[in-house]
């Protein structure tokens, strides 16, 4: 479609919108009655359409957000720094931002695996980068 194409439709969508809010709502209720359309079964018709159209959206939107958390949470221990390094890594990360917290097991201290399972969160949400590249 030219552009020229796309900016008449525009112009007549916007007519027909003017016109159409223009328009009182009992005469578009008697226009439809003459024409033998029942109002409120078209207005019902439509909310299960778009109710239609937004869940199959919703539906989509999860499904690539559950593919990309499943890519990244692909388990990477093999690629894991080591527990010193995690360690640094998690504060720095604290440091830059300190609303991030984490809990400790009985009020003590965390576990090494404590620490292993946080930093790959960490890593998961972005708040470390992803590879020990020495930053």
């Amino acid at each position: 479609m030219t552009n020229e194409s796309q900016n008449t439709l525009a112009a007549v969508r916007a007519l027909a919108l003017k016109d159409l809010e223009a328009t009182p709502d009992e005469d578009i209720r008697a226009e439809l009655a003459a024409e033998g359309i029942d109002p409120d079964q078209l207005a019902a018709s439509i909310a299960v359409s778009l109710d239609d159209v937004l869940a199959s959206c919703l539906r989509q939107q999860a499904a690539a957000a559950k593919a990309a958390m499943q890519v990244r949470a692909t388990p990477k221990t093999s690629r894991r720094p080591a527990l010193n390094r995690i360690k640094e890594r998690i504060a720095q990360a604290s440091a830059v931002e300190p609303q991030l917290a984490t809990a400790f097991r009985e009020g003590t201290r965390q576990s090494d695996a404590d620490l292993e399972t946080l930093y790959d969160d960490l890593v998961l949400m972005g708040k470390i980068p992803d590879a020990d590249d020495g930053r």
